[in-house]
Formats: structure tokens, C-alpha cells, sequence
């Protein structure tokens, strides 16, 4: 492999890979190039499976990629997506960098937050803004709070390390009010995965973005609190990996996505 490798990068005359004795990554021209040439075979593949089946349209297997917050909410209507498109099938990945398109073979990502110029293709669906809630259970236990201050008396979840300031520090507006909160953390479930499901089991009180919690506050199994405040909103993007010969499969997901996020 290493000598086919280099066979090819004297042949294009550029370098594919940064070496070195304890790792192996694409330099910006090889993932430049691995993308080119991902596409053209995607193109092949879907020719030559539009020429099988005699008709156009959405087709073949997608994968996708999804921040936690979509888990529940994509989850629950992905069979909406596969009736509406019967000659699809789906693979989905845990992920909110855009970066697996290229390192996971990915054709679709949906990524919540600012979203860095990678050369790769964003569409933004909309927005999803972050909702302070916590299990009735527990509030009924420890009490609702009536300002940010309050919480100090809680218990809170955390989705990154707790040396990380933006994870510990809550920030709260109202008008031209600004409470900056330092949680007390009882529990840190790295990445956001099992935020939701903490707070559903009464481990504290969580910030949650609202696609995620929106189910688990109709259900009754999560309450609000601070509705008077807001925690902050963050875009909601669909990535995929060039403008050029996007499969009908990606852009029936892309339009259907678009319905889950709140504009």
C-alpha cells in the first residue's frame, strides 16, 4: 500500500499524506483530491445503479451523520424519511464534525453551531436554542428556581470536561439582563451523549437544545425552567461535500431535515 501510495504521489506530483513514526493524515491537497475522486465514484455508482433500475430519484444507501441533539428527533421520523423515499436506505453516525465527511465517508451532516470555512458546502436549516430543564421528579425534590442565581443550590449535568468554562458557566439574558451562573456539577457525560437521558432520570438540571428536549417536554418526562431567560441559540447546518453532482438521496434528506429544525 505505502509503495502504491507513493507511486501515485510522484505520478500527480503532489504530496497525499503528512508522515510521520506515530501518525498518518491527509495534507489539504490529498483531501482535496480523496473528495474529487469520492465524488466521481459516488457518480458511477449512482449512474450505473439508475441504469439497473431504468429511472431516476432518490436512491442507494445514505449515511449520515447527526449532533446527539438529533438522536431522539431523527430517530423517531427517519421512517417517515424512508417511506417517502422507499428505494433509500440509511446509515446513521453520531458525530457534529464535518470532517466525517471525508474521514467516515459520509454524504450528509447535521451540525449545530458556527460552522468554520472548510471548503466543504453548508446549507442552514435554522436555528435551535438552548433550553434550561431538569425531570419534574427532581425539581420536586429540590425545588424550580425562580432566577439563574438559584442554581447554585442545584445540581447541574455537563456535557464537556469540567475545566472548560463555557460547560460550567451558564449564561442567562433577559432584556438588558445578564447573569453569568457557575454551576455546581454533579455529573459530565462527554460529547452530549446521555445529556438528555440524565436529566430525564433526575440526575440535575441540564441545558438542552430545544430539538432535543422538545418531545421530552410535551411527553411531560422534562420541565422547563427560567422560561423567562434565555440560555442562547446556536445555526443548525446541513453539511455535504461539494456543490457539484449532489445524489438526489442527499437532497431529499437535506429538504427533509429541514422540517425537524425550528426556523
Amino acid at each position: 500500500m505505502s509503495k502504491a501510495i507513493s507511486a501515485l504521489e510522484t505520478e500527480l506530483q503532489f504530496t497525499l499524506f503528512n508522515r510521520s513514526t506515530r501518525r498518518l493524515s491527509l495534507t489539504e491537497a490529498g483531501a482535496s483530491y480523496y473528495d474529487r475522486c469520492r465524488q466521481l465514484l459516488l457518480d458511477v455508482d449512482e449512474a450505473e445503479t439508475f441504469a439497473r433500475q431504468g429511472t431516476g430519484g432518490p436512491i442507494g444507501t445514505l449515511r449520515v451523520g447527526f449532533h446527539p441533539a438529533f438522536r431522539l428527533v431523527l430517530c423517531r421520523t427517519i421512517g417517515e424519511f424512508l417511506t417517502a423515499n422507499p428505494r433509500v436506505d440509511i446509515e446513521l453516525a453520531l458525530t457534529n464534525s464535518p470532517a466525517a465527511l471525508l474521514d467516515e465517508g459520509l454524504d450528509v451532516v447535521l451540525c449545530v453551531g458556527p460552522m468554520a470555512n472548510s471548503g466543504l458546502v453548508a446549507r442552514q436549516l435554522g436555528w435551535t436554542a438552548r433550553i434550561a430543564c431538569a425531570s419534574p421528579l427532581y425539581l420536586n425534590g429540590r425545588g424550580r428556581p425562580s432566577h439563574p442565581k438559584d442554581l447554585s443550590a442545584h445540581r447541574a449535568i455537563i456535557p464537556g470536561r469540567r475545566d472548560e468554562e463555557p460547560f460550567t458557566r451558564w449564561t442567562f439574558s433577559r432584556g438588558e439582563e445578564s447573569e453569568v451562573v457557575a454551576v455546581p456539577v454533579s455529573a459530565v457525560l462527554r460529547d452530549g451523549i446521555g445529556v438528555v437521558d440524565g436529566a430525564l432520570g433526575g440526575a440535575g438540571v441540564a441545558q438542552i437544545f430545544d430539538v432535543a428536549a422538545r418531545d421530552h417536554i410535551r411527553d411531560g418526562g422534562l420541565e422547563p425552567i427560567l422560561t423567562d431567560w434565555s440560555c442562547g441559540r446556536q445555526p443548525v447546518y446541513a453539511v455535504i461535500p461539494s456543490r457539484r453532482n449532489v445524489p438526489a438521496k442527499a437532497r431529499a434528506f437535506v429538504d427533509f431535515a429541514q422540517s425537524l429544525v425550528l426556523t
